[in-house]
């Protein structure tokens, strides 16, 4: 079952490399910490659950499981409104809900959930890592090109 953890978050992120998006701008330049902080947290969130199992047995676990499920609710979503409206690149990162860079918060909210019902310590870790990198990476091309 934990292999479904990573899975439904990449999903979307494959029909993405099949459909690039629209007015995509120029190369820009990336800062070098957060392009190697979301690289090493994305390997450790694909790998880290593939050694766990999934344990949904108390109250807290309960609520991170909703946690985790909200968030791919809104990630989901994000994805939703990105292809429903012509893959324009600017949707990668617009607000959503009223939450900043949705499809860079979700998912890390998403995996540090996801270290609670796997009970691990290092998808912890590699979670705060991915969102080091991910979200201020996110937010610096939002800023860019809204």
């Amino acid at each position: 079952m934990s292999i479904l953890v990573p899975l439904l978050i990449l999903l979307p992120n494959l029909l993405f490399f099949k459909f690039e998006p629209q007015n995509m701008p120029d190369k820009t330049s990336r800062n070098l910490f957060f392009t190697g902080a979301e690289f090493i947290g994305r390997m450790g969130v694909i790998m880290v659950p593939l050694f766990y199992s999934l344990h949904v047995h108390n109250g807290f676990e309960v609520l991170a499981l909703t946690v985790m499920l909200l968030s791919l609710g809104i990630y989901y979503y994000g994805w939703g409104r990105y292809f429903r409206n012509g893959r324009p690149y600017r949707l990668l990162f617009t607000p959503l809900l009223g939450i900043p860079v949705p499809l860079a918060l979700s998912p890390v909210l998403y995996f540090l959930s996801a270290s609670v019902l796997l009970h691990s310590g290092y998808l912890l870790i590699f979670s705060l890592i991915l969102g080091a990198g991910h979200i201020p990476a996110s937010l610096r091309d939002y800023q860019r090109n809204a």
